[in-house]
């Protein structure tokens, strides 16, 4: 990694609130829609199919979207790039408050994950500018915390919205937030890639390629992936397992799903103090192997029907794992590279919602709406994230 200028105090905090901001305006679209889902599909009269297909569609898009931004934002730098793509997601939104067709408005969260991909992909490039890998070890989780404590309230947030006002009120609050965030990158945040004379096709491939060719980074970037596939399946099926199964209301499903988030936040915070004194690697381990316990223990409690605590339980420590495992991850596969950083930082991210796009349109086609249904789709990534982690012994 390239010899970094330290970062301190105030200027430290700031950046990592900004590059948190940048990172939550995605998830923010989605775990605040997530209690909105089952209002759509009535709206619209629509499928559970198509409505889920609204998530899956925004990421594909996030996945697709950030192979563009990466190597932008390698070659006129990161803020000019960033600022279009936050553009993008402020029209998206407010499409979305005014549309009155299902295709239509999945269209729309196609381009507003397009829009908003920008911030996550731009935000690990400016960490790996930034900062050393034992300092963006603890930055990346600190993002996660700043980041994830946004997503955790909003089906909350989501939840009360729909109390008082109809699902287009989501979108109109994440129009208000696209505008904040604007702001907050224009007057706030300072340049960290130097801009080059031209954009060349030619160096921008080789740059992927330069990317590809290295196995560890690849290894680390699909355990990552895998990964996020769990939180991803569990965010695409949640609302219909704890509301269409279990019973839960708006509220109760915002609450719940604040929790799980909640250990999350709670572990990312304590993977951040860890790094200073342990290795990313044994960290990562250890949090694979208790992930993996606790999604065998949900399949086995949804198989022999043991009721919601079980299943509750064990997607508590699931989710809290993910604490430890994708900061890791990410510095680990990220502190591989120097000049490439938004290169790398799209690849990755391509890999990861990519394949949330996947796990997303199977929950959905496959109607995996039951509680063993969406164990079985959240245990097999982590099975697959822990045989990974061998690989890159």
């Amino acid at each position: 990694m390239r010899s970094t200028t330290k970062i301190h105090g105030f200027a430290k905090f700031k950046l990592i609130i900004i590059l948190a901001f940048m990172s939550s305006i995605a998830p923010l679209s989605t775990d605040m829609y997530l209690p909105a889902l089952l209002h759509v599909q009535s709206s619209f009269l629509a499928s559970e199919f198509l409505t889920q297909l609204s998530l899956a569609s925004f990421f594909i898009a996030f996945a697709l979207g950030q192979l563009i931004y990466g190597p932008l934002s390698d070659t006129f730098g990161r803020k000019t790039p960033l600022i279009i793509g936050i553009l993008i997601f402020i029209a998206s939104s407010l499409g979305c408050v005014l549309v009155d067709n299902i295709y239509i408005f999945i269209t729309l969260r196609f381009f507003e994950a397009l829009g908003g991909c920008a911030g996550v992909v731009i935000a690990r490039a400016i960490v790996n500018d930034s900062f050393d890998i034992k300092d963006a070890a603890g930055v990346y989780a600190l993002m996660m915390v700043f980041s994830s404590l946004a997503p955790m309230l909003s089906p909350t947030f989501g939840g009360l919205l729909l109390s008082y006002f109809s699902w287009q009120s989501i979108f109109a609050v994440l129009f208000m937030l696209g505008i904040l965030l604007l702001g907050f990158i224009i007057f706030g945040l300072k340049e960290t890639q130097p801009v080059r004379t031209k954009f060349s096709h030619q160096a921008t491939i080789a740059s992927y390629k330069f990317v590809l060719k290295e196995q560890i980074f690849i290894l680390y970037s699909l355990l990552g992936a895998f990964a996020s596939a769990v939180l991803f399946a569990y965010i695409t099926g949640s609302s219909f397992v704890f509301m269409g199964h279990f019973g839960l209301n708006g509220t109760q499903y915002g609450l719940l799903f604040g929790i799980n988030a909640l250990g999350f936040v709670l572990f990312a915070n304590i993977n951040a103090r860890l790094t200073r004194n342990f290795d990313c690697q044994n960290l990562l381990k250890f949090a694979l192997f208790i992930m993996l316990g606790a999604l065998v223990v949900v399949s086995i409690g949804a198989l022999l029907g043991l009721g919601f605590w079980i299943f509750e339980a064990g997607i508590f420590v699931a989710i809290s794992m993910l604490g430890f495992i994708l900061p890791n991850a990410t510095t680990l596969a990220m502190a591989r590279f120097t000049d490439h950083s938004g290169t790398a930082s799209a690849v990755l991210g391509t890999m990861q919602f990519g394949l949330a796009g996947v796990i997303a349109f199977g929950v959905g086609a496959l109607g995996a709406n039951t509680p063993l249904f969406l164990a079985l789709v959240m245990l097999v990534p982590c099975a697959l994230a822990v045989i990974l982690r061998f690989k890159t012994i």
